[in-house]
């Protein structure tokens, strides 16, 4: 189990810096701003949220079959109720200059760190299985 926590979190982390950095790049070579001033912040608070739940999901998985779907979905759960608790407090605590420019970014990186730790969970499963 631990071997799978730390393989996902070393593709989460290549993954997250392959795809968020090269639009950090894109970012500062364009004049037209579409990142908000927290956006690394935000990055490194969902790549923890997300390792978080995805250990939690794994422990439901691995201790007891029949309670591994219990595992999944309150891994998720926690992971959107802290991802959205930390992103009410971005909004409001930093008073972002555009508070549209910060939700899409914080909707961007949740539906893309959500989306690859699925695909990873289902291919956990889909071995599990057979």
């Amino acid at each position: 189990m631990t071997k799978s926590i730390l393989r996902f979190a070393l593709y989460l982390l290549i993954g997250s810096v392959l795809v968020f950095g090269t639009v950090y790049l894109v970012q500062r070579q364009v004049d037209t701003p579409f990142l908000s001033g927290v956006y690394i912040q935000l990055c490194v608070l969902l790549y923890f949220v997300t390792l978080f739940a995805y250990t939690i999901s794994c422990i439901g998985i691995y201790s007891k079959p029949e309670i591994g779907v219990y595992g999944i979905l309150g891994g998720m759960m926690l992971k959107m109720l802290i991802s959205l608790s930390f992103f009410m407090f971005f909004l409001y605590t930093f008073k972002a200059e555009n508070k549209v420019l910060l939700g899409l970014n914080f909707f961007c990186i949740y539906f893309l760190m959500s989306g690859f730790e699925v695909t990873i969970l289902l291919r956990n499963l889909r071995r599990k299985i057979k």
